[in-house]
């Protein structure tokens, strides 16, 4: 009995250690989140040489018209950017939780990594003009992920997370 246990203990430390020599700089490109307000919204990044986009679609809880739109910048232009991308769109998505309303008119993303004297005004995004209601983005219209593992779990978990639904699951 205990070898199967000291076995699956190996297993869950291999594939905790397994994540930890990936890319540093990998940055997911899709995803979803809620809002207070209870907007479930999918968002795409759209990385670019020169400015990356951020696609959203968001529809409210009780089941209304998806809303959808898109903020552009060009966060190569924070100096930090280049180091640390990953934990600014961190900081940009969390950024868009907490507004009750991610496509409404409001004042420019920006992290915390590149705020107010930290990097050129170009470095925010800024929603995107012509994106209104009826704009929507692929992310919209693409099938969500459906492994839980993609879902529920960061990154360098993936694998334990898999592990252990696919055990969960049989």
């Amino acid at each position: 009995m205990r070898l199967p246990l000291a076995l699956l203990a190996l297993i869950a430390l291999g594939a905790a250690a397994g994540g930890a020599g990936r890319e540093a700089g990998k940055v997911a490109l899709a995803g979803r989140f809620s809002t207070p307000e209870q907007h479930r919204c999918n968002w795409e990044l759209r990385p670019g040489a020169e400015a990356s986009e951020l696609w959203l679609s968001c529809r409210p809880a009780g089941g209304g018209a998806t809303r959808s739109c898109a903020y552009r910048g060009e966060p190569q232009r924070c100096p930090a950017y280049g180091a640390r991308s990953r934990q600014y769109w961190r900081q940009i998505l969390g950024r868009l939780r907490r507004r009750r309303h991610p496509c409404a008119r409001g004042s420019p993303l920006s992290a915390r990594l590149c705020g107010p004297g930290r990097a050129p005004p170009e470095a925010q995004l800024r929603l995107m003009q012509g994106h209104g209601p009826a704009t929507t983005p692929p992310a919209a219209t693409a099938e969500p992920s459906r492994d839980p593992a993609e879902t529920y779990c960061a990154e360098r978990w993936h694998s334990l997370c898999s592990f252990f639904v696919g055990f969960w699951e049989g």
